[in-house]
């Protein structure tokens, strides 16, 4: 993932998010344009995670994987409007990036 150094985003099971509360930023996507064969969007839902951290839902093409997300010390990304803004940019780009190079062969967020 771009900007590794500042994220560690580690795949979870598939979670329930009724009751949890939605981040402040309470999402990010990206589409990868239209073709001939079509445009395709993935988007990545955020919510707040009872101890803290942020969880993340990625959905594409039908699938959704889960995911949770700690600043680069392993920290929860405190839910104020700039952390949540800066983490919906970097994961719009490895969105991209993912769909545009690795979508048939890796999970998002795969290393």
């Amino acid at each position: 993932m771009s900007l590794a150094a500042d994220y560690s985003v580690s795949s979870i099971p598939h979670f329930n998010a009724r009751g949890l509360r939605r981040c402040v930023v309470p999402g990010a996507g990206c589409s990868n344009g239209t073709d001939a064969v079509g445009s395709s969007a993935s988007t990545a839902d955020f919510w707040c995670g009872r101890d803290g951290v942020v969880l993340m839902r990625i959905t594409w093409m039908g699938y959704n994987w889960s995911f949770q997300v700690l600043d680069g010390s392993g920290r929860p990304i405190p839910d104020e409007k700039e952390p949540m803004e800066e983490l919906a940019f970097v994961v719009a780009q490895e969105l991209y990036r993912w769909m545009t190079e690795d979508a048939a062969d890796l999970p998002p967020f795969d290393d």
